[in-house]
């Protein structure tokens, strides 16, 4: 019996050392979302459909390569290495080539100073679950105000990998899920992984020319942004049939951000009036003169309308 007291009063001590608060695992989960060797497949649910794709994730020496391949719908890959996107749809016979100007949609940016989040947001633990068989910490992500959206992760408890998440509105409905269903964690990268992509002859290849930086306070500028918002990225961005690039301002709370485009083509086709929205996503387009001025992203209406509106030029 003295053993087993013992036993028991050591996995007892132990569990309390190793006990891990909600800030451990958004750093767990900051680094190891780009790390790390892995493959699997997930579903991608928004505006009532369905998407399934295969995941495989290389990392070695400080290079990343990803590769997503769909299992439904139109066939297509997309292939994130050395900073760009190759996008890949066998039926058109197309490649498009783009530079990378954001994460993969399930691996949110995180701040790498969690005390900036904490300004915004309500972390909390939640309990347990499995998911593809695995074990997992739910943490849930609260915004502070209604400018911003919530999350819930379901982070892997062996290496912080996101394994789930959902975007959740004010009145706590999911807006959108992203769900592994089976998931391996690979000792070395995949074996296609870093491999030259292969590229067929007779496929049409689009490649659109590099971004501009600008400097902060280029032309354009927001007189007004939501509490925690503020310039992360202002570029020119080349945009294909049109010869003139369209100027793009990132905002960003450390984890929402929104992305501004700036167009002197007012004669669009497509130009947005108002507002649209697809799933989590919103955008809100006016008309600032000789100018289109759009805003979108994964956030509510109200801040992609308070933002557009707030879009001034400099004189």
């Amino acid at each position: 019996m003295k053993w087993l007291l013992v036993a028991l009063m050591s996995s007892v001590f132990s569990g309390v050392v190793q006990a891990e608060t909600v800030q451990d695992w958004i750093n767990k989960m900051s680094n190891s979302s780009h790390q790390g060797n892995y493959q699997g497949t997930f579903v991608f649910w928004r505006d009532q459909k369905l998407e399934a794709m295969r995941i495989a994730h290389g990392s070695k020496d400080g290079k990343i390569w990803v590769s997503l391949k769909s299992l439904n719908g139109e066939p297509r890959q997309l292939i994130h290495k050395n900073g760009e996107v190759i996008s890949i749809f066998p039926n058109k016979h197309l490649v498009s080539i783009n530079e990378m100007t954001s994460n993969l949609p399930f691996h949110p940016d995180l701040p790498k100073d969690i005390k900036q989040l904490n300004k915004h947001y309500e972390l909390s633990m939640l309990g347990q679950e499995r998911i593809a068989n695995r074990d997992t910490q739910i943490i849930l992500v609260k915004p502070k105000d209604d400018y911003r959206y919530g999350f819930k992760y379901w982070l892997d408890k062996d290496t912080g990998l996101m394994l789930r998440c959902d975007v959740i509105n004010k009145d706590k409905k999911a807006l959108e899920h992203m769900m592994f269903t089976d998931f391996e964690y690979l000792k070395s990268p995949p074996k296609e992984a870093f491999k030259q992509t292969f590229i067929p002859n007779d496929f049409k290849v689009l490649k659109q020319n590099e971004t501009q930086p600008l400097k902060a306070g280029n032309n354009w500028f927001a007189k007004q942004l939501p509490n925690g918002f503020m310039l992360t990225k202002n570029i020119l961005k080349p945009m294909r049939k049109k010869q003139k690039s369209v100027q793009q301002l990132i905002f960003s709370d450390g984890l929402a951000s929104v992305s501004v485009f700036i167009d002197r083509n007012v004669n669009a086709p497509h130009r947005l009036d108002g507002h649209t929205k697809m799933g989590s996503i919103n955008a809100f387009g006016l008309m600032m003169g000789n100018y289109q001025v759009t805003a979108i992203g994964e956030v509510p209406l109200n801040t992609v309308k308070l933002i557009a509106e707030s879009i001034q030029h400099r004189q």
